[in-house]
């Protein structure tokens, strides 16, 4: 009883440190930036192509890098991937409160999608897959702890420059902050992940076992399970990069705004833990297919209306949306596939979905063409709306057998 009580501890003391980095990570990163790009592009000069450019390149250097956490983690353990994601997104934003000049921004948005890659998604799902027997519900609330970084994000801003600072001071701040929650994280997450398995790995869902990565990369439902992943990631990272502009263009205050960015993090937040609870009672499929079905008809709303209610019911819907589908579809891949290779084929799954880092630099070629981003989110519920047919339509994978 006792070891098994000591498992539960090493098992929830590397949820807690793995969830306080993603949030950390996610609030530095994606969230508020939407909310700090407008007073960079005004003081620096920059056109909304160019910032949304340098979003791109943030989402573009996460996915590459997606596998990088899988080749430290096998060769050197968690602990030291997490330090070396720490040092690498310090830099990031020390760069971004001292740089000058796009080139600057650019290369802040390269590190910081480096160190998101290794310090998030990947290495927290490898320490949870093996640290709970059944980690849905652990997913849930870790998922909830970085989608409550995306809440926190631009509060923190909007509180920074409510005291008269900078937005570089803002980003000093949190280079400071990231410096010593990276390095705690790594002291707390080491040792319930560095080679050890605390829980066993119990079959898929399927009853198929274990699956190989190329087993499983030669299957149709490992890419339709990859397009719905890219697709709630694609309709999030544009909604988080140009929504207070679009806000702003139909005649709201950017403090409202980002208000209402903060309201979709908090619903995605609430989304994630509420995956995780439904996740022990329903199919992760089932998850999947709801979750992108409000994530088309939020970003269709954004497109129709310029009222206030309307504005706030996209972020809600859109907040919802991301949030069950980040937790479901990270459930769907290890129950259709199993644990032992998850860590492998999670990462090529963030490492295929880079190409949802085109969306802000799409929508901002064409804010600065048509003068708006309607069509834009036209044109990401229609990409929706295909996933949700193809993924509602996937039969659980089977293997292959010899006669």
């Amino acid at each position: 009883m006792r070891a098994i009580a000591g498992e539960r501890s090493a098992a929830w003391a590397a949820l807690a440190a793995m969830g306080l980095l993603f949030f950390l990570v996610v609030a530095g990163t994606f969230t508020s930036l939407g909310v700090v790009l407008p007073a960079m592009v005004k003081e620096m000069g920059w056109s909304w192509q160019a910032a949304g450019f340098g979003f791109t390149l943030l989402a573009l250097s996460t996915g590459l890098a997606s596998y990088l956490p899988t080749l430290a983690i096998r060769r050197f353990g968690v602990g030291w991937t997490l330090v070396l994601g720490t040092g690498v997104k310090t830099a990031a934003f020390l760069l971004l409160a001292f740089g000058r000049t796009l080139i600057a921004y650019d290369a802040a948005m390269i590190l910081a999608g480096i160190a998101f890659a290794l310090t998030a998604n990947v290495p927290g799902a490898f320490v949870l897959a093996r640290a709970f027997h059944n980690p849905s519900r652990a997913f849930g609330v870790y998922f909830l702890m970085g989608g409550l970084g995306g809440l926190a994000g631009p509060w923190l801003y909007l509180a920074v420059t409510a005291l008269g600072d900078s937005w570089r001071v803002y980003w000093g701040a949190l280079a400071g902050v990231s410096l010593v929650v990276g390095l705690i994280a790594a002291l707390l997450a080491h040792p319930a992940a560095h080679g050890e398995t605390l829980a066993p790995a119990p079959l898929t869902a399927t009853g198929e076992g274990d699956w190989g990565v190329r087993e499983a990369l030669a299957t149709p439902q490992f890419w339709i399970i990859v397009a719905a992943y890219t697709t709630y990631l694609l309709v999030g990272v544009t909604v988080n990069a140009i929504s207070v502009q679009h806000m702003v263009e139909k005649g709201f205050s950017t403090p409202l705004a980002g208000a209402l960015l903060s309201l979709n993090g908090l619903v995605n937040a609430l989304s994630r833990a509420a995956a995780g609870e439904l996740g022990q009672r329903l199919k992760p499929k089932t998850l999947t297919v709801a979750a992108l079905g409000l994530l088309a008809i939020g970003a269709l709303l954004f497109a129709v209306t310029g009222q206030l209610a309307g504005l706030a019911f996209a972020q809600v819907l859109v907040g919802a949306g991301y949030g069950v589908a980040f937790t479901a579809t990270t459930v769907l891949m290890l129950n259709a596939f199993g644990r032992e290779k998850n860590l492998e084929l999670f990462s090529l799954m963030a490492l295929i979905s880079t190409a949802a880092s085109v969306g802000p630099w799409f929508a901002g070629a064409m804010h600065d063409r048509m003068g708006g981003f309607s069509l834009a989110f036209i044109a990401l519920a229609a990409i929706s709306l295909v996933a949700l047919g193809v993924t509602a339509g996937m039969a659980p994978p089977k293997r292959r057998r010899s006669h």
